[in-house]
């Protein structure tokens, strides 16, 4: 629709990139990627209503193009730091929460979610920022669950990490080190969220 902001941003032939910021750290996902990998026959899961209030509450959505979303279209989830992130559908999501609706989405997984990064912006790799954002994880974890993070950062950083958390922590946190800047990639049409998303 042309009065639509979501919609008057999208350009036929471009590359749907789905940036993620954390503090000032930056993600950027190839979306169409995403699309492609999901597109191998798995079943979409359903996201409970909880999951689904937190994810609306933590990404940006236009309620203009709310009119303009097939809601029954599963979205695509991916792991990052041990946690999800909605990917692609966050307008689907909305709807469907406004609407009393369940949700679907495909899950990737970490793998998966590592071959969508095109790049990324760290500004600082030390271990205080990466504790602090794995507590982020863990308070949205469910409560004895195990939470499993699989971290760019040297085997250093990672023992700095693993020293600096509680021991309840260390129990429930089963860290891998990943090499920094794994698959990154430059020179993609940059698009935010609300243009990656139905």
């Amino acid at each position: 629709m042309a009065n639509c902001p979501v919609c008057g941003a999208r350009k036929t032939g471009t590359t749907e990139v789905y940036l993620i910021s954390e503090e000032e750290d930056r993600y950027f996902f190839n979306v169409d990627k995403a699309k492609k990998i999901v597109s191998d026959g798995r079943p979409p899961i359903t996201i409970p209503e909880a999951t689904l209030k937190r994810i609306i509450a933590l990404n940006d959505h236009a309620p203009m193009h709310l009119a303009h979303v097939e809601v029954d279209r599963p979205g695509i989830m991916l792991q990052r730091f041990g946690g999800l992130v909605l990917l692609d559908g966050i307008h689907r999501a909305a709807l469907c929460l406004e609407q009393g609706r369940t949700f679907q989405a495909y899950m990737l997984n970490y793998e998966e979610s590592l071959a969508c990064l095109i790049r990324q912006e760290i500004v600082s790799n030390d271990a205080g920022s990466i504790v602090k954002k794995l507590r982020k994880v863990m308070s949205t974890a469910p409560a004895s669950a195990p939470v499993v993070a699989e971290l760019e950062c040297s085997a250093e950083v990672l023992a700095q990490v693993r020293a600096a958390l509680t021991a309840e922590e260390r129990e429930r946190f089963i860290l891998k080190a990943a090499p920094p800047g794994h698959n990154q990639k430059k020179d993609l049409q940059r698009r935010g969220p609300e243009e990656a998303e139905d």
